[in-house]
């Protein structure tokens, strides 16, 4: 059994990895087209006018969702959460169409408006698609989902980079977020097998309820995520909210590689054995130190090429945003931890607690960008970065103390994840201290070749640990029926 369950973690993390890793590569793919498409100053008003989407989106991912995902089997559930999510859908296009007027007022540049405006429906379908997704993953369908899940994105960054070439604008970006979530719910309703449903809706009011602190969290989380591109957008120009918006999304791109698998992964299986009163332990730290190893590696690695990657890839034009690369590197290391750790609170019904924390680092986040903003837009990352770095080592402490984590658990983390990522990071040291003369094309080549090196050989030494951690991502089997039936929703 425990040998089934081993090689389900290698297999479920390699299905994970593979898919996020092509969608990765395809959206980066996308945001090459669109920074040497679009100018500066149009990328940044794409930038401002998403935002608020991004973080409506973020809202149909939890409350509900979580709910779906972590309680028993109920009768009429899912048919009060989709009711939920519709009623949701409803008032967040509601209150966008207030903000949409407001922005006419607040920025000179009015494609930041006519963007907001032509994505506030594309609430509808996110709505119903976040609904399909958790009905997937409750039946801890992770290998499906992903599947899925590329299928969906590749549909959507082809017809994004198509609509580029041809000249269409900002307005390709908009038309992939639609096409993107239509094929997902189409891929969804297939691999679930079934239509949407209110029956139960009346036990809507008792999801909501339970979801306020995490709507409340999810609003403070957009403003720590994106408070500095409204500050930089405000105080000097969307030009250098571009610049600030493209360094966060190429550490992104390598980042969410490791992180999105590993947060879905350790949501799934964390609520499922939460439903079942299954006590986890430590096996967040387990899952974190496997994937985590990599994580770091690779973000290290990134930090030490972005003089050179940055305008080999988007352009010349772009060069202002390497050392705001460099800075979201780091602060990306620490916030890898988010993956397991909210998770895990969330499970274990803290949502309150971290909801203090993020109000005091939504705060931190505008305070400090506010503060270093007439120093620019790296200054304005590095406070963005220490506030969300002590939101997320709150978070770790917090998960330490519940799960009872004791020295020998934070000890193995360590013995696992250090000699790859100190390798990494002294053998690019050496690189750059030897050959600073050595740029462009050759450098990046060079850089990646003895990252790549170091890791395979310094892994190679902790390969029993490392496997062992990548083997705690294996699934629970499928939930069955409950044995005594729990309060029925809606009933």
């Amino acid at each position: 059994m425990g040998g089934s369950s081993h090689r389900s973690g290698v297999l479920s993390g390699a299905v994970g990895f593979a898919s996020r890793g092509l969608v990765q590569i395809m959206l980066f793919g996308v945001t090459i087209v669109a920074t040497r498409v679009l100018s500066v100053a149009e990328f940044g008003a794409y930038a401002l006018g998403s935002l608020l989407l991004v973080a409506s989106r973020q809202l149909f991912y939890v409350g509900p969702y979580e709910y779906l995902l972590k309680a028993p089997e109920q009768a009429g559930l899912p048919g009060a959460c989709l009711a939920a999510n519709l009623l949701q859908s409803g008032v967040l296009a509601g209150a966008l169409a207030l903000v949409w007027l407001a922005t006419r007022l607040a920025f000179d540049e009015p494609m930041v408006s006519t963007i907001l405006g032509l994505l506030i429906p594309s609430l509808f379908p996110v709505a119903l698609t976040a609904w399909y997704e958790a009905m997937l993953l409750r039946g801890v369908r992770v290998r499906r989902y992903y599947v899925t899940t590329l299928v969906g994105d590749t549909a959507g960054a082809l017809v994004a980079v198509i609509l580029l070439l041809r000249g269409w604008g900002v307005t390709a970006l908009i038309a992939q977020a639609y096409v993107r979530h239509l094929v997902l719910i189409v891929l969804y309703a297939v691999a679930t097998g079934r239509a949407p449903s209110l029956a139960g809706r009346s036990g809507m009011a008792e999801v909501l309820r339970w979801s306020r602190a995490r709507y409340a969290a999810v609003g403070l989380t957009f403003t720590s995520t994106y408070g500095g591109d409204f500050v930089l957008g405000i105080l000097l120009s969307p030009a250098a909210t571009g610049v600030f918006r493209a360094a966060n999304r190429i550490v992104a791109a390598l980042a969410d590689l490791f992180c999105q698998p590993l947060q879905k992964i350790a949501q799934t299986n964390l609520s499922a054995s939460h439903a079942r009163n299954q006590d986890t332990g430590t096996r967040w730290l387990t899952m974190l130190s496997g994937v985590g190893t990599i994580a770091w590696a690779g973000l290290v690695t990134l930090a030490f090429t972005a003089r050179d990657l940055v305008p080999f890839a988007l352009g010349a034009k772009w060069v202002p945003a390497v050392p705001v690369v460099v800075v979201f590197c780091l602060a990306r290391g620490f916030t890898l931890l988010d993956a397991v750790t909210t998770s895990f609170l969330v499970c274990h019904d803290r949502q309150r607690t971290m909801l203090k924390v993020q109000a005091i680092t939504a705060v931190a986040v505008i305070a400090l960008a506010l503060a270093a903003a007439p120093f620019g837009a790296t200054a304005v990352a590095m406070a963005v970065s220490l506030a969300t770095t002590g939101m997320s080592l709150t978070y770790g402490m917090l998960v330490v103390r519940l799960s009872r984590a004791g020295g020998d658990a934070l000890l193995e983390l360590v013995r696992t994840a250090a000699p790859p990522v100190v390798s990494v990071a002294a053998v690019l040291a050496l690189l750059a201290w030897a050959f600073p003369n050595v740029t462009g094309g050759p450098s990046i080549l060079l850089r990646l070749s003895a990252a790549a090196g170091a890791f395979c050989l310094a892994a190679f030494a902790v390969r029993h640990r490392m496997l062992t951690a990548i083997g705690s991502l294996g699934h629970l089997p499928p939930v069955g029926p409950p044995t005594t039936l729990a309060p029925v929703i809606g009933g």
